[in-house]
């Protein structure tokens, strides 16, 4: 009997190894997920007055939500461009919302203030005492 009850607390542990496995993948893709995502042309194809519903549908919930003084919320979206770990640019996107329909939407493009190699540190770096 002690034979037996081993070899189930054997099958037992084997499935739950398994169990283990699929525990820490499925964590490690939620560390992965994908951000806030939208780019220049979709933002393009949105028109003034589709419900903004299908926008955070495709592209997730936004970067920031604001309410503004007349009741309409402003979503923000934002699309990285980099190369390697250096950001060259971003895109701002903007979409104004009353009772659930876009009603104006705007782009804004920021990048990195430049600074002088010669009379200019690095703004990047940080200096310790």
């Amino acid at each position: 009997m002690s034979g037996s009850l081993l070899n189930l607390l054997r099958k037992i542990w084997g499935q739950m190894n398994k169990w283990k496995y699929v525990l820490l993948a499925a964590l490690l893709c939620g560390c992965f997920s994908r951000h806030t995502y939208i780019t220049h042309e979709r933002f393009d194809s949105v028109q003034v007055g589709d419900p903004i519903s299908v926008i955070v549908d495709e592209a997730g919930e936004p970067y920031a939500q604001r309410k503004m003084k007349n009741g309409e919320i402003e979503y923000e979206y934002i699309e990285n461009f980099s190369r390697g770990t250096v950001l060259i640019y971003e895109n701002h996107y903007f979409f104004l919302v009353k009772d659930g329909k876009i009603v104006n939407k705007k782009m804004v493009q920021k990048q990195e203030d430049p600074y002088d190699l010669i009379y200019q540190d690095d703004p990047n770096h940080h200096y310790y005492p």
